[in-house]
């Protein structure tokens, strides 16, 4: 797609040969990649500019290092797959675990049967990650919605007006103060709810204790 940005993926591997090869056939789909053979170099990478994917290649007769996959995920939020040379079920229910998009296995040279299976985790993973921040958004809508309709409730009560007449009052109220109107219907509600505590306070227990006390640190003129 025109103008968009190019997806940006790291690559861990100690073959540099391996890691060229990804490298390259990223390249060809347009992508930005860059490989690393110290996993201390990598994460300084990523911690310095998070990238949109992290691909762990592990040689043959090697575990994955697991503990990296899941500082990627749990500490910088940063997808990661592992590209190993041969299957392994153990392996990749431990990956998976971990919190691994996938585990791919292709011997090198035939590291291009992998570059589709690549792309397409990269953008289901992009696709996941943006309904989720819709749905925060929509949570955090609906919560400013009942906040204000809360609002509106109280000063339909207290003022004998209807929801438009209350809605405009509480807009004309944030207005005058340069506040946003679910800033102005939290602040309200806020203090409704603070008055009604204090109007809950049992006799003894309230402001007049604490006067009392503040009356009794005070020294005595002679």
């Amino acid at each position: 797609m025109q103008g968009a940005k190019q997806p940006r993926i790291l690559i861990l591997a100690e073959d540099t040969s391996v890691a060229s090869r990804v490298a390259d056939l990223l390249l060809e789909r347009g992508c930005e990649a860059a490989a690393h053979r110290d996993p201390a170099d990598l994460m300084a990478a990523v911690s310095a500019q998070a990238p949109d994917l992290v691909i762990l290649c592990v040689p043959a007769g090697l575990e994955p290092n697991y503990s990296l996959g899941a500082a990627l995920c749990g500490v910088f939020e940063v997808p990661y797959i592992v590209l190993a040379a041969v299957w392994d079920e153990a392996s990749a229910s431990a990956a998976a675990k971990s919190g691994a998009l996938a585990f791919l296995a292709s011997r090198y040279p035939q590291l291009h049967h992998c570059v589709p299976a690549i792309m397409a985790v990269m953008e289901r993973h992009a696709t996941l990650r943006g309904l989720e921040r819709r749905v925060v958004r929509l949570e955090e809508a609906l919560q400013h919605s009942r906040t204000i309709s809360a609002a509106c409730g109280v000063l339909m009560e207290r003022l004998h007006v209807n929801r438009r007449e209350a809605f405009e009052r509480l807009r004309s109220a944030a207005r005058a103060r340069r506040m946003r109107v679910r800033d102005s219907a939290a602040g309200m509600l806020a203090a409704l709810e603070a008055i009604n505590e204090l109007g809950s306070t049992p006799p003894g227990r309230g402001a007049e204790p604490q006067c009392d006390r503040l009356r009794s640190s005070v020294p005595k003129s002679r």
